[in-house]
């Protein structure tokens, strides 16, 4: 039969809308695990799909709205159309749910660590802390700490080693260096690290922030480079950049990209920057409670633009790019990291 085709896929219509139906009332008032808009669009979607199946006619009202005539298969083109909006519709509205399921976990995670390290340090007066984020550098925290230097621009300082879930003795090496560090129960990226950091530094009354990769990448030595402009008050904050100093290239490929982003960010905020991915940098503490920090992993470049935006002073300075004392990097693949940045930049811009 020439018509059979069409109605098999007329019965599965009804068969999966019918299902769509059931499964929404469930997820909406048995399971509650939907709000009342997403349980509306999904009910109307899973309708319209019964309807279409019994009554194949029914929305050629609709679709004669816009111009899709019956004949010459413009019917069929038509609800192609309006399937795929709904269906865009339903992927960003799971993103959106699956992002702030993200933003929860991600904010239990940093409140229980910095409740367990409010809890266990002693007090002090530091006027500059460093935040270090560290995931599995037992091998590399030891020496970065050990170059700390107890006071930059006559400023006392004070470490806060924010271990990112290690697998490894980097807390330990940390309490072994005398301080005691922020442990995150599962790795989060070091965005969220790096967010613990500013939260204690910001409530214990810290006049300037530095942070520091703890691979040994950055040296300790040079960070009063990154304070004293804004000691002397001539920035509030001050990104330091390899490309001003030097560095040696791992990878071509990655520098390459980091040619390319420092044009787009420079083009987007009609500023001139020179390394968008260093993670060398000082901040008046004032000023760093202003800013809007969402970005769990690609975040160097998420500060330079919400701290131009929000109207900081933002200059750079040189500094050396070592390679890392030990082990491999933990960033992703190239292709990865580069996908991550570009979205990380463009989501931050458009906010």
């Amino acid at each position: 039969m020439p018509d059979m085709p069409l109605l098999l896929l007329r019965v599965a219509g009804v068969v999966v809308g019918l299902a769509g139906l059931w499964l929404t009332y469930r997820l909406r008032f048995r399971a509650r695990r939907l709000a009342n808009s997403e349980w509306l669009l999904g009910t109307l979607l899973a309708f319209a799909l019964v309807v279409c199946g019994l009554v194949p006619n029914a929305f050629d009202f609709l679709l004669g709205l816009f111009a899709f005539r019956k004949g010459g298969g413009q019917r069929l083109i038509g609800l192609l159309i309006f399937s795929n909006l709904l269906s865009y519709v339903l992927i960003y509205l799971a993103l959106t749910r699956s992002n702030r399921a993200e933003e929860v976990i991600d904010r239990v995670v940093r409140e229980l660590a910095k409740r367990q390290y409010r809890e266990s340090r002693d007090a002090d007066d530091a006027q500059l802390y460093i935040v270090i984020p560290a995931f599995n550098e037992a091998a590399n925290i030891g020496a970065v700490l050990a170059g700390v230097p107890p006071l930059v621009c006559g400023l006392r300082t004070k470490p806060i080693v924010v271990v990112d879930g290690a697998t490894d003795d980097t807390a330990t090496v940390v309490r072994q260096c005398s301080s005691e560090p922020v442990c995150y129960l599962v790795n989060r990226g070091g965005g969220s690290a790096l967010k613990a950091g500013y939260d204690l530094a910001i409530e214990n009354g810290g006049d300037i922030v530095v942070t520091l990769d703890a691979d040994g990448q950055h040296r300790p030595d040079e960070i009063s480079r990154l304070v004293q402009p804004i000691v002397d008050g001539r920035a509030d904050l001050v990104n330091g950049s390899r490309l001003l100093g030097r560095y040696q290239v791992e990878r071509w490929s990655r520098a390459t990209g980091l040619v390319l982003f420092n044009w787009l960010i420079s083009l987007l905020t009609l500023t001139r920057i020179t390394d968008c991915s260093s993670g060398f940098r000082a901040i008046r503490t004032a000023e760093l409670a202003k800013l809007e920090l969402r970005q769990p992993q690609f975040h160097t470049s998420e500060l330079l633009i919400e701290a131009l935006r929000k109207g900081l002073r933002v200059t750079e300075v040189p500094i050396s790019g070592e390679r890392r004392r030990s082990g491999e990097s933990k960033k992703p693949a190239s292709w990865r990291y580069g996908w991550g940045f570009a979205r990380a930049i463009v989501s931050t811009w458009l906010r």
